[in-house]
């Protein structure tokens, strides 16, 4: 597989990967459901891994579309979100 199919597939996976983790927060807020509460955190986890793998491997956010979430303050409501400066 070449670079090119190889970062595509990374960042359309990723992409993918939000799509769904927005929709499980939406899920999520429709009373108390343990389930899509708990495919939230899944998510959650996912990305926050892929964030600082991406960290430890020095690979830009920005290059894998992540640099737009913040799973803990988007996802979960933990914290507000950082502002850009």
């Amino acid at each position: 597989m070449g670079s090119k199919n190889f970062n595509g597939f990374v960042v359309d996976s990723i992409t993918i990967l939000k799509e769904n983790a927005k929709k499980a927060k939406k899920n999520s807020e429709t009373g108390d459901d343990r389930y899509n509460k708990g495919v939230l955190m899944a998510y959650c986890s996912v990305i926050s891994l892929l964030k600082y793998q991406a960290r430890a491997f020095n690979i830009d956010e920005k290059d894998l579309g992540l640099s737009d979430i913040n799973p803990e303050a988007d996802l979960l409501g933990l914290y507000e979100r950082e502002q850009d400066s």
